[in-house]
């Protein structure tokens, strides 16, 4: 069947024969899509630029070697996902195991080890240096996040795109990750503001500045 016939694109096609045939040649995977040869090295090329397909020469003997092509690791992330849906499955079967109860002590368990891992790097900061790190952290992770100070000396920590919304929906404990995050790090209290799944245009968070200790 032709890559036009089959609704997806030439590069997917490929990409999904390779899959299946673990490795192949230009000409074979010309002949299996009913596309040309020059086409399929086009594209081939491509994907190797991408780093999605590495091409390895095999000797036969008789002729010239052959160029074999197969997916490389990073290929993987062409392929559908759906973390999203396996994470609902599994909180769907704990909420019903243990209640609300035990999902908010999950969440809780979650914010506590990720802390963990840049907790270290936060001795000998300032509250303020102490912020700006954890904000930097965060938007690692690949969410659009910023902190503002607001005229009462409060902090809104912004998140404006949320990677787990489509659980959050479901479980709005996820929501929960954040503050517990920020206030056990920064030893200060955090209110959630807005969120996402409330339909709000972003998540924020309250951040209270801890209270000068007073001299004796």
């Amino acid at each position: 069947m032709s890559s036009s016939l089959a609704g997806r694109s030439t590069r997917n096609e490929i990409l999904h024969l390779l899959r299946r045939k673990r490795a192949a040649s230009a000409e074979d995977i010309s002949s299996e899509l009913g596309i040309t040869p020059n086409a399929v090295r086009q594209h081939l090329g491509n994907l190797e630029r991408q780093g999605m397909v590495l091409s390895t020469p095999v000797r036969h003997k008789r002729g010239r070697p052959s160029l074999q092509f197969a997916l490389t690791d990073r290929a993987d992330s062409a392929f559908p996902k759906r973390y999203g849906q396996l994470a609902t499955m599994v909180l769907t079967e704990l909420d019903e195991m243990g209640g609300p109860d035990l999902i908010d002590e999950l969440f809780r368990r979650v914010a506590a080890r990720r802390a963990q891992h840049i907790e270290g790097t936060l001795d000998g900061l300032s509250f303020d240096e102490k912020l700006d790190r954890i904000v930097a952290w965060i938007a690692k992770a690949g969410t659009l996040t910023e902190a503002q100070q607001n005229p009462d000396g409060t902090i809104t920590v912004k998140i404006h795109n949320c990677p787990f919304r489509n659980t959050a929906l479901k479980f709005p404990q996820v929501c929960t990750i954040t503050p517990h995050l920020l206030a056990g790090l920064l030893q200060a209290p955090v209110s959630q503001e807005k969120s996402i799944h409330r339909r709000d245009p972003f998540c924020s968070f309250i951040v209270q500045r801890p209270r000068p200790a007073v001299a004796d």
